[in-house]
């Protein structure tokens, strides 16, 4: 009996105790929002601002997420941190060729991988972020190795231009070849994660492809990927038959195995048949009729 008042007593301790954390916790979240005044300043900055930096491999680039309406919200959340987003991931920092505080990132040798899209967000309070920035970045490699496509063959390219479609409406992107036409007919959404295809590359695509991204009511731009891009000239008609065996592996395997099998159904039908010739023998032979009329 002695047990039982232990156990009911403990239970009600537990629920005593979650019931204070939940309460201690609404308090806190209802104590510490996240100011609509404030919200309203971030989200005017990020929409009018336009932040955009290129660079040649091996320089120097600074990326500063410090502003005014910044201050202010560390004025309001004295234990908030800033994070930065990648295309993507965690931001993660190279400490031999850059220099981070927090709030900014100094590049002191970029390198083509640091393309692309950066957002610099506030955590103020645990697990709750607020973005307060974003930035497009584009490296020019000093000598950019050709991405070989056979002439042909489907290709797909990385643009990284999702976190800039997420905060900014009605963004969408193209690929710019030489700075002189773009890749595809229809822009692409901008918040689209995908890699950009083309399905059948031409010797005419040849040369440098740069993402770009842009506003429609703005015409801002972003650019936040480069490749240069070599397609081979096109094979004669044996390159072209095996350039489709190679691309359409499966499909020729099941071919064969159709042939194959269609072959192999006609001669186990021929050797039943002669199987059963066999085993039936032939016909007899019948002696011919004699006519009784005939008989002397």
């Amino acid at each position: 009996m002695v047990y039982f008042f232990v156990f009911i007593l403990c239970v009600c301790s537990f629920f005593s105790f979650s019931k204070a954390v939940a309460v201690n916790n609404g308090a806190r979240s209802q104590q510490f929002p996240f100011p609509d005044r404030l919200n309203k300043l971030v989200d005017d900055y990020i929409l009018d601002s336009h932040n955009v930096a290129t660079a040649t491999e091996g320089s120097q680039t600074l990326l500063d997420c410090r502003n005014n309406v910044t201050k202010k919200v560390f004025r309001k959340f004295r234990q908030a941190k800033y994070r930065w987003i990648h295309n993507g991931m965690l931001f993660k920092v190279d400490k031999d060729r850059m220099r981070y505080n927090g709030r900014r990132i100094l590049f002191l040798k970029v390198r083509p991988s640091d393309s692309g899209s950066y957002m610099c967000q506030i955590e103020y309070e645990p697990f709750l972020v607020k973005t307060v920035a974003v930035f497009a970045l584009l490296v020019f490699p000093e000598n950019p190795p050709p991405k070989v496509v056979h002439y042909g063959r489907k290709f797909c390219l990385q643009c990284n231009s999702a976190a800039i479609g997420h905060v900014y409406f009605y963004t969408k992107r193209n690929w710019m070849i030489d700075d002189i036409y773009y890749a595809f007919d229809q822009d692409i959404p901008a918040k689209s994660i995908n890699e950009d295809c083309i399905d059948f590359a031409t010797t005419t695509m040849s040369g440098d492809w740069t993402c770009v991204t842009t506003q429609e009511y703005t015409q801002k731009q972003w650019s936040t990927a480069f490749y240069r891009i070599k397609v081979t000239s096109k094979p004669p008609v044996v390159g072209n038959l095996w350039l489709f065996i190679s691309d359409n592996v499966i499909l020729m395997v099941i071919l064969i195995l159709g042939v194959v099998l269609f072959f192999v159904s006609l001669l186990v039908a021929k050797l039943k048949r002669k199987q059963k010739t066999a085993v039936v023998g032939p016909p007899p032979e019948t002696a011919p009729l004699v006519n009784s009329e005939n008989k002397i």
